[in-house]
């Protein structure tokens, strides 16, 4: 079984992949990942929806969300939108497949005698998200294990015996934002994506207070241009910072700004994010 999930390429689109394999016939496990009650005691929100090919979904992290704040954890943002998405496969026991914003959830079973194998793969907007998802999706299968091999405790860490921040920082050394690209003119320029619309993005990258919030208020001085644009499901944006050349501590400390970014974008919460880890990447390259 593998515990911590692995980024592949599918068609061309960078994806995420965790297996697991319980001791459960392949329909009870069926049940946890399709049934709307069971679902929502492992999947990041209630999944609300027909189990049909074309149906409508709704994805309502209203509860978790509040259920996250009341604990003093991580969460999105107040105020975005609800996800939606349309279930693309659902065959009974083996695979139930829908969109999830702009990416796709693939949850596929195969019987192993008694036991059962899941596979579960989620096809991502961007390569740049890989970590955040990588890192959420670890802690949500965590629950499902739970759901299905041992009763769940409310004090109970991680299966691996780690906390949250932790786990982020496995997917952030293993599957990290890709480095910024040097422009040739001693600029650095990185592209990263959100699920959250561009006036959003334009507001926390420009207005003194929300960038002090990420924590890039010390970088207020640099000479950067910010280009942001819509997609289907949120926005693009790339930072495009001058006169780096070859100080490798200045652009490590950029790819921490936008990690704290992504996480603000996310969450609405500064995470710090330690950039002496891409200091040394940043020196091989610029």
């Amino acid at each position: 079984m593998t515990t911590d999930g692995i980024l592949i390429t599918i068609d061309g689109r960078p994806a995420l992949r965790f297996e697991r394999r319980y001791r459960h016939p392949i329909e009870r496990v069926w049940r946890a990942v399709s049934d709307p009650a069971e679902m929502g005691r492992w999947f990041p929100s209630e999944v609300k929806g027909d189990r049909a090919v074309g149906a409508r979904l709704v994805f309502d992290d209203d509860a978790q969300r509040a259920a996250d704040r009341a604990a003093g954890e991580p969460t999105r943002d107040d105020g975005g939108p609800m996800f939606e998405g349309t279930v693309v496969v659902y065959d009974p026991p083996h695979v139930f497949s829908f969109t999830w914003g702009g990416e796709l959830i693939r949850l596929e079973l195969r019987a192993d005698g008694d036991h059962t194998l899941l596979l579960f793969t989620q096809i991502l907007s961007h390569r740049s998200v890989a970590a955040r998802n990588g890192a959420g999706w670890h802690s949500c299968l965590a629950e499902l294990d739970r759901l299905l091999d041992e009763p769940r405790r409310e004090d109970a860490d991680d299966e691996d015996g780690s906390d949250g921040m932790a786990v982020f920082d496995d997917y952030l050394d293993r599957m990290g934002p890709p480095l910024g690209t040097p422009t040739g003119d001693g600029a650095v320029t990185w592209e990263r994506a959100s699920h959250v619309p561009p006036e959003r993005v334009r507001a926390v990258t420009s207005e003194p207070g929300e960038r002090q919030a990420w924590g890039a208020d010390g970088r207020a001085g640099d000479p950067q241009r910010w280009d942001i644009e819509a997609t289907d499901h949120g926005s693009v944006f790339r930072l495009t910072v001058a006169d780096i050349g070859a100080d490798a501590e200045r652009a490590a400390e950029w790819h921490a700004l936008l990690v704290q970014l992504d996480m603000y974008l996310a969450a609405g919460q500064l995470i710090p994010a330690d950039h002496s880890r891409w200091v040394a990447a940043y020196a091989a390259v610029l």
